[in-house]
């Protein structure tokens, strides 16, 4: 039988079949494109760390970039083992379409932490008197914001709070007592093994990748431990404080929620004068003309605020008290 390829039977070949040669690379592309998906190690929530920087804000700095850069690789790293990647996600630059890309990221439990100033929000709507129809009430842009967000947001104090969780978890695993008691080593590996077998984690599957895991895992429940401690003394010194918030719908009578929902960075900015440096926003004061008289860019009551995604499991969600205390750290006024 004569095989032989020549060009008169490759033309006749790709003029009859070239519709099944094609389909079939297609084919092959598809089929290894799926393989591929199946078969990749993603990328976790809690591997990436998100901020967000409220509409009203001025942009993040330079050196806010910085801060947060060094917080996720380097010497310098604040986060755990278990954050590798970080994203930010500026408002400010979005135009009039910030709050459609803020409800996209939402829908995609994309994000740790936002950062909104407490003060009057001067797009919002007023609460008014029934009966006179006068204006009573003015949002903050924090009220403005919990008033879409609140069921994604934590509350901080209670006894299903951000921290009361946080005091919990580190409980656990120092005997009952956190600040004084002795780390529980053999609890840490065996609820690390039961995660990583229960995620099928493909990290660590060789002996020598989990014991290095359950070591990484030992530094970062310290690392909270640390984290909690410090806080707590930036909290009794007066350096931030909680904001209680009402989140008022309708009149305000009966339609509201209140709760301990911001975290005040700077309450008092002698206090925290370095803050205005990586995160703020500019006041403009008019004269009695009604001309503008001074711009003052400013950090005054910048609040925190920490999302509460189920994506995220729990003993990670305080990946972002670590990178906050290191803003908090690096914005207090010199002693």
């Amino acid at each position: 039988m004569d095989a032989k390829i020549t060009k008169k039977r490759l033309a006749h070949l790709l003029s009859y079949d070239w519709v099944k040669i094609i389909a079939l690379a297609v084919g092959v592309i598809i089929l290894w494109s799926l393989v591929f998906n199946m078969t990749a190690t993603r990328i976790t929530p809690a591997q990436q760390f998100s901020v967000m920087n409220y509409y009203c804000n001025n942009s993040f700095s330079n050196a806010f970039h910085n801060i947060y850069d060094s917080a996720l690789d380097g010497k310098d790293k604040v986060f755990s083992y278990e954050v590798i990647e970080g994203t930010t996600n500026d408002l400010v630059s979005a135009g009039d379409e910030w709050g459609t890309l803020l409800q996209a990221r939402a829908s995609i439990e994309e994000g740790d932490v936002i950062f909104v100033p407490d003060i009057a929000d001067v797009d919002s709507e007023y609460t008014t008197n029934p009966e006179t129809n006068e204006p009573i009430y003015t949002y903050t842009y924090v009220e403005s914001f919990l008033r879409g967000y609140v069921g994604m947001i934590y509350e901080l104090s209670g006894e299903d709070g951000y921290f009361s969780r946080l005091e919990t978890l580190l409980n656990g695993y120092y005997h009952g007592d956190y600040a004084n008691g002795e780390l529980d080593t053999q609890k840490v590996e065996k609820d690390f093994c039961d995660r990583v077998e229960r995620n099928k984690d493909k990290r660590f599957k060789k002996e020598e990748e989990i014991e290095r895991g359950v070591q990484d895992e030992i530094a970062r429940i310290k690392k909270y431990r640390d984290a909690y401690i410090e806080f707590n003394a930036y909290l009794s010194e007066g350096i931030i404080e909680f904001n209680r918030v009402k989140i008022v719908w309708g009149d305000g009578e009966y339609d509201y929620i209140e709760g301990d929902y911001g975290l005040n960075l700077c309450p008092d900015e002698r206090k925290m004068n370095k803050l205005k440096n990586y995160l703020s926003y500019t006041t403009v004061s008019l004269d009695e003309k009604g001309n503008q008289k001074d711009r003052t860019i400013t950090a005054k009551d910048m609040n925190v605020l920490f999302f509460n995604f189920d994506g995220v499991e729990s003993s990670f969600e305080y990946e972002s008290l670590l990178f906050v205390n290191k803003l908090i750290s690096l914005s207090r006024s010199e002693e």
